[in-house]
């Protein structure tokens, strides 16, 4: 299934399903269109989310899950230790909570009074690990602001491309159906009218076949077209010359963008599955 139904099942966001993806926890199928990754997650892998999430929610670390993920033999190693962790917190947690309810609200003016009245027990406390061992992006380079602004400008470089893959698709569809109603004011032939308003919302909604087959279609107009144009030229039938100059110049753009653009591939792969 697609992130989109990912989430919906988890409850989770997709930077943090990607997070757990890129921690190793959970390897969805990974396959490669088109120069781009996409990500095929099973039951099996919503499961692990589940697991992963619920796992989080009761603070264990990352590094507490996969190791017991990887090597079963250890978990009640690890349970232990966690255990041990859990005892120690609640219980420093619950000193630091005695000592403010002594605190009289009033001698708390600032950041340095806090930690003056609270020194006694901070001095037996370590720093936390994210502190001593602080992350600087582990798969990103920069500070957290720039891979948020670069994760921002990705998002926008991937809406653009989105929209401009959907007004190229539109206006196929569309003009498509314009030549169809024209055709069948010419000859009043109904079924392929219908046939090609069918084709036309299902090339919308994402429909692979569709795709290649406007493609193909596009490109054997161009073909055809190039014959009546000479034609048209050897006879000196200018309307016929315009006519076939426009279909060339339709059929030969639609048919490269319906196979080559990455914008178009991206819009029909979002209508196909969300």
């Amino acid at each position: 299934m697609k992130m989109k139904e990912v989430c919906k099942q988890t409850g989770l966001t997709e930077r943090t399903i990607r997070y757990y993806v890129e921690e190793g926890l959970v390897a969805p199928e990974v396959s490669v269109r088109n120069g781009r990754e996409y990500r095929e997650y099973s039951a099996k892998d919503v499961e692990q989310l589940h697991t992963i999430a619920g796992l989080r929610k009761l603070f264990f670390t990352i590094d507490e899950i996969k190791d017991m993920q990887q090597r079963p033999e250890r978990i009640q190693e690890v349970l232990a230790a966690y255990k041990l962790k859990l005892a120690n917190d609640a219980k420093a947690k619950a000193a630091i909570v005695d000592a403010l309810n002594g605190i009289a609200p009033g001698e708390l003016r600032d950041v340095a009074s806090i930690a003056s009245k609270l020194k006694d027990m901070s001095e037996k406390l370590p720093l936390p690990q994210r502190d001593i061992n602080p992350n600087f992006g582990k798969f990103e380079q920069g500070t957290k602001t720039e891979r948020e602004q670069e994760y921002g400008r990705f998002v926008e470089r991937q809406a653009k491309q989105f929209k401009r893959g959907k007004m190229i698709v539109y206006t196929i569809a569309i003009l498509n159906i314009v030549m169809a109603v024209f055709s069948f004011v010419l000859n009043s032939n109904i079924l392929s009218l219908i046939i090609q308003i069918v084709l036309a919302i299902c090339l919308i909604a994402g429909v692979t076949w569709v795709r290649y087959l406007f493609a193909v279609g596009a490109a054997l107009a161009v073909f055809l077209s190039i014959q009546l144009l000479v034609l048209s030229v050897s006879e000196g039938l200018i309307g016929f010359i315009i006519y076939s100059l426009f279909v060339i110049a339709y059929s030969g753009i639609s048919s490269f963008l319906l196979f080559k653009s990455e914008a178009v591939t991206e819009f029909l792969y979002a209508q196909k599955n969300g």
